[in-house]
């Protein structure tokens, strides 16, 4: 019997997620066995869980196992393109919460043509919606797949540029730290076809160059003198075009704190600015040739 749920019509203020998930497995259940609508008690619930997340709904999705085949047939589901356009955007917010889960499993989740098609689904979802800074946070969900060998082959050939909206993710993001610490990156990234994918992961590599493992770094270094000594040497003036920035930007928030300041907060951007400025010296050397 179809049970009925508080959340049917009304978008809630989460104070148990656990419910809510519940709840959105029941419908997505319903949806992909009963070939009914549940459209807008499934966007509630995502909405719900996405855009008032909190410790106690990342506590709940701990302990939830969205890789279930009924949840994955669901997350699929609503990532259609026939799908409402509000739908799948709850579902482009709501994706980074389960994305560890999803896309670091030792064994892929669901079959290939499978993920193309979300991959394909979720490019088109990027693309119908403006590029504020919290879809640009959500959109570098990318990073995940790009770190997954199951989920890299599917990336769409053009959201390699997304990677350019490196700079919203915050400096102690886990998927970015487990990117720049995959030494088997360089040379599949160097094998994406947009070869956008390469500048911009090397832009990103430059900004992190102090906090590379010494394999990556070397990587780096020779992979950029390379590009040095070729046609493609003004891809230098765009690695440090996005180093400068983010120098300024540190320095100015630095400038909030007293000179002797111990707040963590002062501290980090202390080191921020140490291995910018540390970092930008081999790019000018190279650069100068």
């Amino acid at each position: 019997m179809h049970r009925t749920y508080k959340w049917d019509k009304f978008l809630p203020w989460v104070e148990d997620p656990q419910d809510i998930l519940t709840f959105l497995d029941h419908h997505f259940d319903l949806a992909t066995t009963g070939g009914q609508n549940h459209d807008e008690p499934i966007q509630n619930a995502l909405r719900a869980l996405a855009y008032a997340s909190g410790p106690l709904t990342i506590g709940a999705l701990k302990r939830f196992n969205p890789t279930e085949p009924s949840f994955v047939r669901g997350i699929r589901y609503v990532f259609q393109n026939d799908k409402p356009f509000q739908l799948r955007k709850a579902a482009l917010f709501f994706l980074p919460l389960i994305g560890d889960r999803w896309f670091n499993t030792p064994h892929p989740i669901m079959e290939p043509n499978q993920m193309r098609s979300l991959c394909v689904n979720w490019a088109s979802a990027v693309d119908g919606i403006e590029r504020t800074y919290d879809v640009q946070k959500a959109a570098f969900a990318v990073l995940r797949m790009v770190n997954s060998s199951h989920w890299r082959p599917h990336i769409v050939t053009e959201k390699w540029k997304l990677l350019e909206y490196f700079t919203s993710v915050p400096d102690d993001s886990q998927p970015l730290r487990r990117c720049i610490d995959n030494p088997e990156l360089m040379d599949a990234i160097a094998n994406v076809e947009n070869p956008a994918a390469m500048v911009l992961w090397l832009a990103i590599l430059w900004l992190k160059y102090k906090e590379l493992i010494p394999q990556v770094q070397e990587q780096l270094e020779t992979v950029t003198k390379e590009v040095a000594q070729g046609r493609r040497r003004t891809d230098l003036d765009m690695y440090l075009s996005v180093m400068d920035p983010e120098l300024r930007k540190a320095e100015d928030a630095l400038m909030q704190y007293n000179t002797w300041s111990t707040d963590p907060a002062a501290l980090a951007l202390r080191t921020k600015i140490d291995h910018l400025q540390q970092a930008r010296v081999p790019l000018v050397t190279l650069k100068r040739g």
